[in-house]
């Protein structure tokens, strides 16, 4: 009796699980930035608040490190293929093309 379970390619459940590591890895990242912003977005908030509620400012500082995280988070997670795993693949093929052969170019 023969089971028809194609044979497993080691390097490629390596790829796959450091590819995954990658992956937890950025998203871990991005859950502390997030965290971080939370809680500067609430001491911004609360120390406004104890200032006097007649001229209100926490949102200012929100909205520019809220601009920072999004891009953070294009960065780390690759929205839309913009720095995404295949822009990360082709760069590491070109990096290998280029220093394939150490005698061709300096």
């Amino acid at each position: 009796m023969s089971s028809n379970v194609p044979a497993r390619d080691p390097q490629a459940d390596q790829n796959r699980m450091a590819e995954a590591r990658r992956w937890v890895r950025r998203k871990r990242i991005l859950y502390t930035i997030l965290g971080i912003y939370a809680v500067l977005s609430l001491m911004w908030f609360l120390i406004d608040m104890a200032d006097g509620t007649e001229s209100l400012w926490f949102y200012w500082p929100m909205l520019g490190t809220g601009i920072a995280v999004a891009i953070a988070a294009v960065a780390l997670l690759g929205v839309g293929g913009v720095l995404g795993t295949d822009w990360e693949n082709r760069q590491i093929e070109s990096y290998l093309k280029r220093h394939r052969n150490p005698d061709s170019s300096a």
